[in-house]
């Protein structure tokens, strides 16, 4: 029995250690649902308002959900995971109500924790090993973030103004999406400098996450094509080795065919000897 303990210990560990980019993005995630719940339980906010955090507090426990069974998957001893490995907290975490959300404290614990036993070179390495997919991934987390935060603060800044046409937080986070994705289609915009600044950030935001997408998706075709090429010229250098050994066997054929040439010209001189030389006794 202690050993069998002594075993998951150590696969758990080990496992602990595989940090990677999406690990620290769940993190962040998981901080993020831990701030909303502030607004939702202590801010001043209208019904339809609050609805709107409620939804995007449900998609994260989705998200949550899915690294759940992600994690459960990866696991290399799954029991051990769910039980000592802090599964069932992940799992409980994940659940849609509010007196739940407190359980996504483990998560954050679990990834510092892991943090605190890497060098620098390693985190450097693995933010670097998938270079495009960890760009994307945090540009998008990034973006989610920002949205619902700086749809926040302009509601806060343009709530006050006379001419202000942004008077809720429905419409704020409307605009914020129409702004980063770079659509604007102008039934919404700050009127407010402190406006106009967050809209700005949206802006460049917005931006950049076109440029991360093309740059991702052109990686993307380069490194299948590079594998396709690579495919293709491994199946080519292979056909070309089956053709020089189908011609070394032909060439020793057919010098195994003059041997046994000879070998019966040899023979058939030695059988004429013996025959001459009966004949003379």
């Amino acid at each position: 029995m202690a050993t069998n303990s002594t075993t998951n210990n150590t696969m758990i560990e080990n496992t602990a250690r595989k940090l990677i980019t999406y690990d620290l993005a769940i993190g962040i995630l998981a901080l993020f649902s831990l701030l909303l719940l502030i607004p939702i339980f202590f801010g001043n906010l209208s019904s339809q308002d609050k609805t709107v955090l409620i939804y995007l507090e449900d998609g994260l426990c989705v998200v949550f959900l899915f690294d759940f069974f992600r994690s459960l998957r990866l696991a290399p001893n799954k029991w051990a995971y769910f039980l000592k490995g802090g599964g069932w907290l992940d799992l409980l975490g994940s659940i849609p109500f509010y007196a739940f959300a407190i359980f996504r404290v483990a998560r954050l614990f679990r990834i510092v924790r892991q943090l605190r036993r890497m060098t620098g070179g390693e985190f450097r390495r693995m933010l670097t090993r998938q270079l495009a997919q960890s760009t994307l991934l945090f540009t998008l987390v990034v973006a989610l973030i920002l949205v619902f935060t700086l749809s926040w603060l302009v509601l806060i800044a343009e709530q006050n103004a006379s001419n202000a046409n942004i008077k809720t937080y429905h419409d704020a986070v409307w605009w914020a999406f129409v702004t980063i994705t770079t659509v604007g289609y102008g039934d919404y915009y700050p009127v407010t400098g402190w406006g106009q600044c967050m809209a700005v950030i949206l802006m460049f935001f917005g931006l950049g996450i076109i440029g991360v997408l093309s740059s991702y998706l052109a990686s993307t075709f380069i490194s299948r094509q590079r594998r396709r090429a690579t495919k293709i010229l491994g199946e080519s250098k292979q056909d070309e080795d089956m053709d020089e050994d189908e011609e070394n066997d032909e060439d020793e054929t057919s010098n195994l065919e003059a041997e046994l040439t000879a070998l019966k010209e040899e023979l058939a001189s030695i059988k004429q000897l013996l025959e001459q030389h009966y004949q003379a006794q």
